[in-house]
């Protein structure tokens, strides 16, 4: 066991591992001392954070508008929780491709990402660190921050320049994506605050089929 351990926190993709736990405890900390100062801005915090972990980042976001957050505050609690999944999940994957660790959830994950990898293999060739940025993003099905990490690794990029431009890709598309959806909830402000929590409802209700879809099929 302390074996595995040393193998876990050794090497660049061990010290990655460590900024996520840094990152998680940091999150944390700051979601318990609201709690202390103020139970409903605290909640709205730990809805965006779950809401972002279970559906993503578009609902998310327009959870913490319809909230009433800042847009400091939507912005900047979806940005660390993204990178709290790919500093997670993409040690991880080094760690299965080495053959340290194996994480039987995330295996069926990690082949489908290598399966999108396969099928934009010339684009990201052709067009490297601007490829993966771009792949970061446009927030698309299976593209993104976590799998354009795990492909940054595939097609033999660094691990910290690989985490650097998912960081400011994701930086870049989730200010962007805030400043979009909230125009919009505000112009839907206009007519009624139930009209929001019930389009967004709805859509956590279908995005939550779409990505368990396989899950409720079994």
């Amino acid at each position: 066991m302390s074996n595995l351990i040393q193998k876990l926190y050794k090497g660049e993709e061990g010290n990655i591992l460590i900024l996520s736990l840094c990152i998680t405890f940091s999150l944390i900390i700051f979601i318990i001392v609201s709690y202390q100062i103020d139970i409903a801005f605290a909640n709205r915090i730990t809805g965006i954070v779950f809401t972002n972990l279970l559906i993503g980042r578009v609902p998310a976001l327009s959870f913490g508008y319809a909230a009433d957050l800042s847009h400091f505050v939507v912005i900047s609690i979806n940005i660390v929780v993204e990178m709290i999944l790919v500093t997670a999940i993409y040690p991880f994957f080094v760690f299965s491709v080495k053959g340290i660790l194996k994480v039987k959830v995330l295996e069926e994950f990690f082949i489908e990402v290598q399966t999108k990898k396969n099928q934009h293999q010339e684009k990201f060739d052709k067009y490297g660190k601007f490829g993966l940025f771009v792949f970061v993003f446009i927030p698309f099905w299976m593209t993104g921050p976590i799998v354009g990490s795990i492909i940054g690794f595939l097609i033999g990029m660094k691990h910290y320049v690989v985490i650097f431009i998912v960081f400011i890709a994701t930086i870049i598309s989730v200010t962007l994506w805030g400043l979009f959806l909230q125009e919009i909830i505000d112009f839907l402000m206009i007519f009624d605050t139930q009209i929001i929590w019930i389009l967004l409802l709805l859509i956590v209700s279908i995005l939550l089929f779409l990505r368990f879809r396989k899950k409720i099929w079994k």
